[in-house]
Order: C-alpha cells, then structure tokens, then sequence
C-alpha cells in the first residue's frame, strides 16, 4: 500500500529505517549482567591482582623516642620537641615508637606478611619482624649506635624464661637500639623504618643529640 501511494523510494527507505532499528535492539536482547560484559570482568580481575600485588605499608607518621618508658624526644608530621642525652663512656637503651596520624602507637606486628613469604599465612606469623631501623647522618666521633645488642637480647630472654613481669615497662612494637656516648658535643641522627630493603617512612627532622 506505501508502495502505491509514495512509489518504491519511500518502501526502500521504510525498508533500511526496519532494519537499523532492529541492529540496534539485538544486543539488548542478549543478557547484560557483569557476567557477558568483557569489560566489567576485566576490571574486576585487574583490581584484585593490584590489591593481591600492593606491597605491605605501614602507614607512619611520626614516633617517640622513650628511656625507660618514658617518653625524651617526640616528632609527629613535621613537629618535633625533646632530644637525647647521654653521659659520655655511658650507653642507654632507646625505644622506637612509631605513630599513626593520630598520633596513636602504631603496632607494627598487625602489619602481616604475604602468605607464603615465610612459609605462614598471614595469620600465623606478625609483620613486625620484617621492620628495622636505619640511622644515619650523625658524628661517630661523637657517638656510637649499636642495633643490635647480644647483652640486652640476653637479658630479655632470661627474663622470659623467668616469667618476670615488669608493669609499664611493656616496650610493645618498639625497636630498640642502643645509644653511647663517646665524648662531649651534639650531633643529630636520621631516622627511617625499614621495610625489607625499602623505607615505609623517612623522619623529617632530624634526631637532636646531646653527649656531656
């Protein structure tokens, strides 16, 4: 009927309008889920292989430096106060503290490794022991840093065997290191947390020392 009142022409181009109009509809015939769409599946994929690859943080922002269970030299975001002092031909165990941006005490032991890396899941085996201190920049003619300290492990192994319980003296996910005196002056320490063999965070200001 178009036929005979328009001519061929408009049954042509009645003809082709028909059928783009149905290319067009045959894909939203199909199902539209996350499933059947390529793209979706990708990205999902990518995000989990980025969050499974993300290398382990933990996530500082500053520290305390404390003698004894208390607290001698504090810096948090850029601010700093107090300092450390040492007698000279004397040594003094010091405590590393490190905080969140709450300035919190961040516990490096629920920092866990990748499962497998040492043969745990990460649940049976703390991130703690894969953090270590790096400190550089300061006179060694002045003082002395020991970072690992034979006498001082063994003090605190007998102790545990002993069952001492010492209240307050508790040093949690502090990392030690030992200071010594070797003759009068000032000189200042560079602090950094050591991840494995990468730095997870960088003091901004550097650690004032005393010898007297």
């Amino acid at each position: 009927m178009f036929t005979r009142f328009y001519g061929s022409g408009f049954s042509v181009a009645f003809s082709r309008l028909m059928l783009l109009i149905f290319v067009s509809v045959l894909p939203l015939m199909g199902g539209c889920g996350e499933d059947d769409n390529p793209i979706v599946d990708d990205d999902h994929d990518h995000d989990h292989e980025h969050e499974a690859d993300a290398p382990l943080h933990a996530d500082a922002d500053g520290f305390n430096l404390e003698i004894n269970g208390e607290v001698v030299y504090h810096q948090h975001q850029g601010h700093h106060e107090g300092g450390l002092t040492v007698e000279a031909g004397e040594e003094i165990e010091v405590h590393v503290h490190f905080l969140d941006a709450n300035e919190a005490e961040l516990h490096l032991d629920e920092v866990a490794l990748p499962p497998g890396e040492d043969g745990h899941d990460d649940h049976d085996h703390g991130g703690a022991e894969a953090f270590s201190l790096s400190l550089t920049g300061f006179d060694a003619s002045i003082i002395a840093i020991h970072l690992d300290d034979p006498e001082h492990e063994e003090e605190h192994e007998e102790e545990h065997e002993e069952g001492h319980d010492h209240e307050g003296e508790e040093h949690g996910d502090a990392l030690p290191f030992g200071l010594e005196g070797l003759k009068a002056g000032t000189t200042t320490i560079k602090l950094q947390l050591l991840h494995g063999d990468h730095p997870d965070f960088t003091a901004a200001l550097a650690i004032p020392v005393t010898v007297k």
